[in-house]
């Protein structure tokens, strides 16, 4: 089967490295290695808009992303020091921060796992510098942050660490099978730096590229442990097949073999499933180290960099400038006997991509594919940086320099996408054969220059009911999104559209696409995973059983969703969201909302306005928002944040969490040991268990209604019983820090205070 990638529409933005796309309310999410993570709008694709910036500045530079069940996690560089523990960060789709956590150093690419339970964290740890008196080199890690209570409850006790520190010892063992260790001075963990991760189909299994180290490491997520690294070998450019281009100094294209080995040093990585089988596939980019202290590029016609005499024979000619003596090379490999020449040359990625088995065996490699179609399709363009001036120019630096790879499934045939950061432009393979992948496409879209990142969105997420590809790139900026279609026309998925009347729309049982338009709309989505987006007006959907993706648009609309773990998005307007048993997640957005959830462990952002919101038997993470709130929880170890505003807030039976947050809140706790957290002036009705109440001097004043004597008051701000005074009577006790009231307990008398009710 045949697909074609065509250009559907470009943003020009202030940067543009890496990408996530959000089904929910199709927005793409993009970092660009600043603290502005920038919003766009592609509900149409051809036209996409600017929705907002998020400010990551409070945490540092934002280097990765990634979006899953309505979440949006960045992965952020210490903005003092990218050498010190760096940062994630969790957002709403709307931008709003919702929790963070420090991870290792220089976290530089993070993913969810498949099953939504985890994120795992590519902690790169470069060093600043080698052997100078500033040196600070910390150890590379993979951080893993277990979301299985939700994003609300994660805190730093949520954050495992997969480090190298095991394999310290058997730093020589790693060298001698090929793992390239070579920093001055540096430990194995400290040399190792993580780069990209894919993960396994059931989330127990992680592969991570160590790029500089041309190796992979494989990591048990469910112990937090690496539990390999798996050295990549090297590639023979001598042989057929795998010629390249060497010198930018011999006046055009001139692919051939060279007495060269390629270090394959991938930079990202992906898997894709064949028959039961995982296999991965890594983008061979290359990447040397270059720091105060310690620089490995040297070219092959460098005075100090000297060929064996007996390896190489012809060595003069070797080094002509238009044969290899342009070609940049490491002098950190290739001189196993320790004398004053090299016997073999060494070079910098593979200028290919590879698939590889889930054991880190290889599979199939492209060879010098990448250099002989673009030289073809794009001569003008031949290991250029992206422009015709500069055609040639990378030939003796990694040429095409393959950066970013991901998959996908289209009509059941399974492609990789590579993209290509100095040519520019994507190559499409199918690779539903590992062994013997296919080329289908090259396409390379004019004003584009550098693809970093890759996206692929499956066409039932598509707001064109087509699967797309979204490429990001560094230099010029832009965001590209490319439509895809098969030859067959099969790999779509329906799409039904409203008018800007009233219209009633009906589904099928199979997945489908709705868009209401304008109108007050009756859509019956029925079974399936469907993607619904009512529109403008007063709208009322109707979803079966499934997975479903409901979003309300602007007005007053009623959401039904069944059975399944849906996300419903109710937009501006008063909203009444219904959610039927599973694990939802359910925006209100702005208005005043009344929000039903099922059974399940639900996430339920109100948004702004008077909400109400209802949630059933779980385990639920229920946040108000701004406005004066009515939140009911079910039975089940719940977390409630009333926000903003003056809430009312009904916890049930379980062990809950509640934060009143700001305003003047009426908090009646329920069964269960609960814990709250009171910083207005709260009336607070204790439940039957053992409540553990948080307060603070000048934080308000909560009055304790019904305080029992297994109930406990933890002080904050440093403050000890040392620091209180309490007034009252045999009726009701005042507790003070100074001139700060604090708490009063209603019918509990003054002599029943004492150092055993605080911890």
């Amino acid at each position: 089967m045949t697909i074609t990638l065509s250009t559907l529409g470009t943003y020009q933005g202030a940067g543009s490295e890496i990408s996530a796309y959000d089904v929910t309310t199709r927005r793409l999410y993009v970092v660009a290695g600043t603290s502005a993570l920038e919003v766009l709008d592609v509900s149409n694709p051809a036209a996409p808009t600017l929705v907002k910036t998020i400010d990551t500045s409070a945490f540092g530079i934002a280097n990765s992303i990634a979006v899953k069940n309505g979440i949006i996690a960045v992965a952020i560089e210490n903005g003092d020091s990218k050498q010190a523990p760096g940062f994630v960060a969790f957002y709403d789709l709307d931008g709003n921060l919702l929790n963070s956590v420090t991870v290792g150093a220089l976290p530089d690419m993070l993913t969810f796992t498949p099953d939504g339970k985890k994120i795992v964290v590519a902690n790169e740890g470069e060093p600043s510098s080698y052997n100078q008196p500033d040196s600070v080199d910390p150890e590379g890690s993979i951080s893993i942050i277990d979301l299985s209570k939700g994003v609300l409850r994660i805190d730093q006790s949520s954050v495992k660490t997969a480090d190298f520190s095991a394999f310290n010892a058997a730093k020589d063992a790693l060298v001698a099978a090929g793992v390239r260790i070579f920093g001055p001075n540096a430990t194995v963990a400290q040399d190792l730096e993580p780069e990209y991760i894919t993960v396994s189909p059931d989330s127990k299994t992680a592969w991570v590229t160590l790029q500089e180290n041309n190796a992979l490491a494989i990591v048990d997520l469910e112990t937090a442990t690496v539990k390999e690294i798996k050295p990549l070998g090297f590639k023979d450019h001598s042989l057929p097949g795998n010629g390249l281009d060497a010198s930018d100094r011999d006046g055009g294209i001139n692919i051939q073999n060279w007495p060269v080995f390629g270090m394959y040093q991938p930079d990202a990585i992906a898997s894709f499933t064949i028959n039961g089988q995982t296999y991965l596939i890594t983008a061979n980019e290359g990447d040397a180290r270059d720091y105060p202290g310690f620089a490995e590029e040297v070219r092959v016609g460098a005075n100090s960099y000297r060929l064996d005499p007996t390896a190489f024979p012809s060595a003069t000619i070797l080094k002509s400038a238009a044969n290899l003596g342009r070609l940049t090379v490491t002098n950190a490999l290739g001189n196993p006997d320790g004398d004053n020449d090299f016997d073999q040359i060494y070079v910098f990625g593979a200028r290919s991509f590879s698939i590889w088995n889930a054991s880190g065996d290889l599979v199939y490699d492209s060879g010098d594919q990448l250099e002989q179609i673009t030289a073809v399709q794009v001569p003008d363009l031949f290991n250029s940086n992206g422009t015709a001036n500069t055609f040639d120019t990378r030939s003796d630096n990694k040429g095409p320099e393959p950066e970013g790879v991901v998959t996908g499934i289209i009509d059941g045939q399974t492609y990789a996408f590579i993209g290509l950061e100095r040519t520019g432009g994507v190559m499409v393979y199918n690779v539903t054969n590992p062994n013997s992948p296919a080329f289908v496409q090259y396409i390379n879209t004019p004003g584009d220059v550098s693809p970093e990142g890759l996206a692929f969105v499956a066409a039932e997420d598509s707001p064109t009911g087509k699967p797309l590809l979204v490429v990001t790139n560094e230099v010029s900026n832009t965001t590209t999104t490319y439509e895809i279609t098969t030859a067959s026309g099969r790999g779509t998925v329906p799409v039904i559209r409203g008018t800007s009347s009233s219209d009633r729309l009906n589904g099928t049982s199979a997945t489908e696409i709705f868009y209401g338009l304008d109108g007050n709309d009756t859509i019956f989505a029925g079974d399936g995973n469907n993607r619904v987006y009512a529109g403008n007006g007063d709208d009322t959907v109707y979803a079966g059983n499934g997975d479903d993706v409901l979003n309300g648009g602007a007005g007053n609309d009623s959401l039904y969703a069944g059975e399944g773990n849906n996300r419903l998005y109710g937009g501006d307007g008063n909203d009444n969201l219904y959610a039927g048993r599973g694990n939802d997640t359910i925006y209100g957005n702005a208005g005043n909302d009344k929000i039903y959830a099922g059974e399940g462990n639900n996430l339920i952002l109100a948004g702004d306005g008077n909400d109400l919101v209802y949630a059933g038997a779980g385990n639920d993470e229920i946040l108000g928002g701004a406005g004066n709130d009515s939140l009911y929880a079910g039975e089940g170890a719940n977390l409630i944040d009333g926000g903003e505003g003056n809430d009312l807030i009904f916890a049930g039976a379980g062990n809950d969490t509640i934060y009143g947050g700001t305003g003047n809140n009426t908090i009646n706790a329920g069964e269960g040991n609960n814990v709250i957290v009171s910083i207005g002036n709260d009336v607070i009705n204790t439940g039957s268990g053992s409540d553990r109440f948080v307060l603070g001097a000048g934080s308000g004043v909560a009055t304790l209604n019904r305080f029992g004597r297994n109930d406990r008051i933890q002080l904050t701000g440093g403050l000890t019983f040392a620091d209180l005074t309490v007034t009252g009577n045999n009726r009701e006790a005042t507790i003070s820090a100074g001139s700060d009231v604090i708490a009063i307990l209603k019918n509990f008398s003054v002599a029943q205070v004492n150092a055993g009710l605080f911890v």
